[in-house]
């Protein structure tokens, strides 16, 4: 499907003064904006509403694969890169807790003002959609939609990185007190931005056409509403002790309206009776399979170069960055990434074995090829080496094998972009998942204007919902068909067998693994682990590499594995502290209403 560019229209420059405004800082907003002309026109409306989309940035919704690149300032998979243990960044140790402190430079970390500059913008729009007299009453309550849709996505976001934040409903003059809040209590806050979720279902249409994909819809909103109660069953317990369990059951119910209600059939999984499982689950994150069922929410990307310098351009540098570095690349070096984004032996050992058994190092066969017949999702996700690649074989191993026809015999020689290379695999593996093996990945693709990195990001898919519903009702009552059901199919798709027979206690971590494996690199597993308190378990736990060695045995060349430490973490994660950011030491200068911090900062 061509790609859309409703989401990226240029507004005037009239429009984007606005934004502009040099003395809002780190506080909540303080300024109302001087724009009565925009909102006496439908087009110039659309413009304004067009450009809330366009500014939504920070490490959820922009595909950029290195925190502070070219002006973006997030990572897709920062939280994987920083925290999980899932991904390594080559561009050195980000995974020490002193980097993202109250004075941290790490500009992706600190949501705060990002998020309450766009929830200005949006809360001026809200005010003036309700007064407008120009608009056809069925798009004026289209355009709520949207704006409550992307209120409540950034107030949880807030919530979930800050807990307590202040609550900012309207367009703030310079002049209000409010303007120097204290931070409001958790349930304030939940409340919120739930409400503003319901009255985006209330408001936005479950269909679009085309020229509009990437606007939000019912679904998104019904969907994220869903995850966001999954979420809050996991951290609520801490403020309201038992009565968090009731969101488990909100949660499946929103979710069920995907399965059994309202909008079944709306969406699926893509290619779910596929033969050829890796390939279909890996095809699911090109831009050709763009828009797709599986797709509910996702944020739109054209080819057309970094938005650099803020020039309004869509593009993002995850081919550039996370390619391998030189495998089948042309002379000029147009297809050979930087090889960051590598992802770490800790994640490639939990992918399971083909007949859905651990996989597990004490094990002969395994260990001696580790490889060899797992389940299909590592070879959509892994490249490892080994494997055939862009039409030749990656190597990450300390040497390489070279063998002489003529003499029928194999010689060792040293591998120059052997692991711990500088542009080459820090961990002995590179990202596959997301990475489109047609596009290029070199130089043409690291700066604008490049083509290529274009796939859309995805925010929220079926495969999550049905997640959801078996989590969250397992939860609430216990293992039963339903949640087999929809853990199955994900199951299925990935080419694995049906589970059942298990207690909650087994259920429960069942699923919990195959979050991890369905969902890895798509920014939910730092905030699985969140709403889990599995944080000292997971995130507090030393992350590996794999050094591979080739040895001649009778003749013939051999590897040898050896799990290499990366970086010791055991310890590392500080219960209650790093379950929560802390207020930038800027936004509490500026306004010490908002102390005391969160507990350990």
């Amino acid at each position: 499907m061509m790609k859309k560019r409703y989401l990226i229209l240029l507004v005037s420059s009239a429009l984007i003064a606005f934004n502009s405004c040099d003395d809002f800082l780190d506080t909540t907003p303080n300024d109302r904006i001087s724009d009565s002309g925009i909102w006496n026109s439908p087009s110039s409306i659309k413009m304004y509403i067009n450009d809330v989309y366009q500014s939504i940035n920070g490490p959820l919704y922009v595909w950029s694969s290195r925190a502070g690149r070219d002006n973006i300032g997030g990572a897709p998979a920062i939280f994987d890169n920083f925290m999980t243990g899932d991904l390594w960044y080559n561009g050195g140790n980000l995974y020490n807790y002193s980097q993202w402190g109250k004075s941290t430079n790490l500009n992706a970390l600190i949501r705060w003002e990002d998020c309450y500059t766009n929830i200005r913008k949006i809360n001026n729009a809200i005010t003036e959609l309700n007064k407008s007299t120009v608009l056809d009453e069925n798009v004026k309550e289209r355009y709520l939609g949207d704006m409550y849709f992307w209120r409540g996505m950034l107030y949880y976001e807030l919530f979930r990185f800050y807990g307590q934040v202040p609550i900012i409903d309207h367009a703030q003059n310079r002049h209000e007190e409010e303007i120097f809040n204290p931070r409001d209590k958790e349930t304030d806050v939940v409340d919120f931005f739930v409400s503003d979720f319901e009255k985006a279902i209330e408001y936005l249409p479950v269909d679009i056409p085309d020229e509009e994909l990437g606007r939000a819809t019912k679904g998104a909103a019904i969907g994220m509403l869903s995850t966001a109660y999954l979420y809050l069953a996991g951290v609520m317990p801490d403020v309201i002790g038992n009565q968090a369990k009731e969101y488990y059951k909100k949660s499946y119910e929103l979710a069920d309206v995907f399965i059994s209600g309202e909008l079944n059939g709306k969406y699926g999984l893509f290619r779910e009776n596929d033969t050829d499982k890796a390939e279909a689950y890996h095809s699911l994150f090109t831009a050709a399979n763009e828009y797709n069922k599986e797709v509910i929410f996702d944020i739109q990307y054209i080819a057309d170069g970094l938005d650099v310098g803020g020039t309004g351009r869509r593009g993002h540098d995850l081919m550039g960055v996370s390619h391998p570095g030189s495998y089948g690349q042309n002379t000029d070096g147009s297809y050979g990434g930087w090889g960051r984004n590598t992802p770490t032996q800790n994640l490639v050992d939990e992918f399971r074995m083909a007949d859905g058994s651990d996989f597990d190092w004490n094990n002969p066969e395994h260990a001696a090829n580790p490889y060899a017949n797992r389940e299909p999702r590592f070879y959509a996700s892994i490249l490892y080496n080994g494997v055939q690649w862009r039409g030749s074989t990656l190597y990450s191993s300390t040497n390489l094998f070279v063998y002489d026809a003529e003499s029928d015999s194999y010689t060792l020689t040293a591998n120059p972009i052997k692991r711990g290379t500088n542009s080459y695999t820090m961990t002995g593996y590179y990202l596959k998942k997301l990475i489109d093996p047609s596009k290029r990945g070199g130089t043409p693709n690291r700066y604008a204007p490049f083509e290529g990195s274009d796939q859309n990001l995805i925010v929220l898919r079926y495969a999550e919902i049905l997640l959801t519903y078996a989590e969250a009702r397992n939860e609430y009552s216990g293992p039963d068909a339903s949640v087999y059901s929809a853990l199955n199919r994900v199951r299925n798709r990935g080419g694995l067998e049906n589970v059942s027979g298990l207690s909650q206690d087994e259920l429960r971590e069942l699923i919990r693994r195959e979050r991890h494996i369905e969902l890895c690199f798509e920014n939910k597993r730092y905030f699985d682990i969140m709403r889990w308190r599995k944080g000292p378990e997971i995130i507090g736990k030393d992350v590996y590499g794999m050094d591979i060695t080739y040895e001649l045995v009778n003749g013939k060349p051999v590897p040898k594995y050896q799990k290499v430490l990366l970086v010791q973490k055991e310890g590392s994660f500080q219960d209650p502290k790093h379950y929560l950011m802390p207020v930038p030491d800027g936004v509490t200068g500026r306004n010490p209403n908002l102390l005391p911090n969160n507990p350990g900062w």
